[in-house]
């Protein structure tokens, strides 16, 4: 099947960790799920993004974390938000980075993301 062109692991790693990257799931979990699925890790490593800010902001948006919060959360809340974060697979510093903003916040100027 391979050699016919109807299984290519590197297309279906790239096609896979740009959907969970729009979901807002972080590099670690992208690698975690394609490990998963048996792809290799040389046709796993080349789609995966190591700056996972834009998919942490997209995260951070939909559960409507730090800048995107209604009002400003207590240290419980910022330490559930940072869990759910790095579940997510999402590096601790840049999690904590955004659970720490304000509410209104632009974590694009921030952060610097793409």
């Amino acid at each position: 099947m391979v050699d016919l062109g109807y299984v290519n692991d590197r297309l279906y790693a790239e096609s896979k960790a740009g959907a969970m990257a729009r979901r807002g799931l972080g590099a670690r979990r992208v690698r975690q799920a394609l490990r998963f699925d048996g792809v290799e890790e040389s046709d796993a490593e080349p789609a995966i993004a190591e700056d996972g800010t834009a998919s942490a902001i997209a995260f951070a948006r939909r559960k409507r974390i730090g800048p995107y919060a209604r009002e400003a959360a207590d240290r419980v809340l910022q330490e559930k938000w940072m869990g759910a974060m790095i579940r997510a697979g999402h590096a601790p510093g840049l999690a904590r980075a955004i659970v720490r903003m304000a509410p209104g916040d632009d974590p694009e100027d921030t952060l610097g993301a793409a």
